[in-house]
């Protein structure tokens, strides 16, 4: 057994010195061969799938807002435009659920015979308005894509009667699955933005 009170210094002596080893004297270099710019971390580079996306509408022409919706009807309309204000009060619903929510609080720290008869009025209220805002969320969910692909159907329709038009020459001239492919990619983006991206 190691005694440990033999290596304790007695009461009141002051230590003025550690018995460290003496500091490392070496200093940093940078050698001069290291490319700093190298050391630090690129983002990747993109993919050429993502490459292709990027540039496939490059060369398209802007049209404003309001021509997407040239060839829809104005039922068409009128079902985005309803969507688009449901959403909107939608939207607003959380901060009237956030008040309703406050008057249950209130409800609880008054003082009342049971928690249940000071609640209960206030839960009643709050489960009528998460059902209202339940079917409200459904009908803006389901209005804008609903009115978007229909007036997609119409611009697949004008795609094809366009393209249907042309010469001979047209179909010679383009790759086999080229123009099935423009129609299928471009009017899917186009409900996409119409639909998703809108709503």
């Amino acid at each position: 057994m190691v005694d440990r009170r033999a290596n304790r210094r007695p009461v009141g002596e002051s230590v003025t010195s550690f018995d460290l080893p003496p500091p490392n004297k070496t200093k940093a270099t940078i050698s001069p061969e290291v490319n700093i710019d190298s050391t630090i971390q690129q983002p990747p580079p993109v993919s050429t799938e993502k490459a292709a996306d990027i540039d496939k509408y490059a060369d398209a022409t802007p049209i404003p807002f309001f021509a997407l919706f040239r060839h829809g009807t104005t039922q068409d309309k009128l079902i985005i435009f309803i969507g688009i204000i449901v959403q909107a009060f939608v939207g607003l619903s959380f901060s009237g659920m956030n008040l309703v929510f406050g008057e249950v609080l209130d409800d609880l720290s008054s003082p009342a015979e049971s928690i249940l008869t000071s609640t209960i009025s206030t839960i009643k209220i709050m489960a009528i308005l998460a059902a209202v805002f339940g079917v409200a969320a459904f009908i803006g969910m389901s209005a804008i894509p609903y009115g978007a692909a229909r007036i997609t159907n119409r611009v697949r329709n004008a795609y094809v009667t366009a393209v249907l038009a042309q010469d001979m020459e047209f179909f010679d001239e383009s790759k086999p699955g080229e123009i099935v492919a423009a129609l299928a990619e471009y009017t899917m983006d186009f409900e996409e933005g119409l639909s998703i991206k809108l709503g």
